[in-house]
């Protein structure tokens, strides 16, 4: 059930006039929203969370990307240490 709001000057609820119906139908008509409307919101509203699926895709591959990258360098950081710690060892086995 619906409250229906009055308006201040109007005191007794049981009397409600023709103005008074064409008031709050006028009100209820504002807020109403039609079928076509709501598909048109929903298939916009669709469309944005594509959109924002595609970005966290390519996000996704770009850190699988940069983490490859990283572990490649880890490994040559690590190599290079290596190297400079075995530096004479490496020079004795070489010559």
């Amino acid at each position: 059930m619906r409250a229906i709001i009055l308006p201040m000057e109007q005191q007794d609820p049981n009397t409600f006039t023709q103005k008074d119906l064409m008031q709050h139908l006028l009100n209820a008509s504002q807020h109403v929203a039609t079928r076509e409307e709501l598909l048109d919101v929903k298939s916009d509203m669709d469309r944005r969370f594509e959109l924002v699926d595609k970005r966290f895709d390519e996000l996704r591959s770009d850190i699988k990307e940069q983490g490859k990258r990283h572990d490649r360098l880890s490994w040559y950081i690590f190599a290079g240490m290596l190297a400079i710690f075995f530096k004479e060892h490496l020079v004795k086995l070489l010559t």
